[in-house]
């Protein structure tokens, strides 16, 4: 048999990856997606989540961001689209209190 010159794959230790993780609770942190590369996880969230934060990106370091497309900031100026997220905060919009049910509402009488 001839020798190859090729590279040994097993010896490559396995490439970090990028995850898309549902943010809602009930889905107990599913990765929806996982990809290589940054940009392709990215453009997955953009383009199936682009009003919200029902699911979050996953960096290799542990850090985790989130996206929204309409982001403002106090004054109506432009901002990141790409914030920090915390998932273990963060409540899906049917579990988060109604607005006028917080102790910091103003309560007539």
């Amino acid at each position: 048999m001839a020798k190859t010159d090729a590279p040994e794959v097993q010896d490559a230790p396995a490439p970090e990856r990028f995850k898309v993780v549902s943010s809602h609770p009930q889905d107990l942190g599913r990765v929806l997606f996982s990809s290589i590369s940054e940009k392709r996880a990215r453009s997955f969230v953009q383009n199936r989540f682009p009003r919200g934060e029902e699911a979050h990106l996953v960096l290799p370091n542990g850090s985790t961001e989130s996206f929204q497309q309409e982001r403002t900031g106090p004054h109506g100026e432009d901002m990141d689209q790409w914030q920090p997220f915390d998932a273990k905060a963060w409540r899906a919009p049917a579990e988060q209190a109604p607005p006028g049910e917080t102790a910091w509402v103003d309560v007539e009488g």
